[in-house]
């Protein structure tokens, strides 16, 4: 249909429909690594027992870059999405990406570093106010984000049976 098959190449006309792999890659696996960014910025590691493995200061360390993650794939969710939702929820996404912007002067005084002058190594100190207050925002637009994902369809679709096994299954190995 609409062209000639070269071997097994259709050199055809028709639209190529990516949104299966669009919405796992761009909406489905963010919205996975915002719970694992969420995690670590809490408490520095995904597992109970992992803390033990790292000093405070690479805890420290640890749960900061999280908090990055998690600002920078939810800002990357919001603009992959917007286009994708219903009319009535471009001003829910619009609120969400105020939120956000209301974060971008305050990421940077999150943390601050500095040198131990004996064993040369970087101290983290945290801004546990700040960072706590941060935290609290990005997880409340990770929580109102899912409404407007499946209102749209996005999330579950609402003529099929969902097989939550298989889609995590095809997170896993990538596709």
């Amino acid at each position: 249909m609409g062209g000639e098959k070269i071997g097994e190449i259709s050199t055809g006309t028709d639209a190529w429909n990516v949104a299966d792999g669009f919405t796992k890659v761009k909406i489905l696996r963010p919205l996975i690594y915002l719970d694992f960014w969420d995690t670590i910025a809490q408490f520095g590691t995904m597992e109970i027992e992992e803390d033990q493995i790292y000093s405070d200061n690479r805890l420290k360390k640890r749960r900061c870059e999280a908090i990055e993650r998690f600002y920078s794939t939810i800002k990357q969710l919001l603009g992959n999405v917007k286009f994708a939702l219903k009319k009535g929820d471009h001003k829910v996404i619009d609120d969400l990406i105020t939120n956000i912007k209301v974060i971008d002067d305050f990421m940077p005084k999150v943390y601050s570093t500095k040198e131990d002058h004996i064993s040369h190594e970087d101290l983290f100190e945290i801004n546990e106010d700040l960072f706590k207050k941060i935290l609290a925002i990005l997880q409340n637009v990770k929580d109102k984000l899912n409404t407007p994902l499946n209102n749209a369809g996005l999330i579950f679709r609402t003529s099929e049976e969902i097989d939550l096994d298989k889609i995590m299954n095809d997170i896993v190995e990538g596709g």
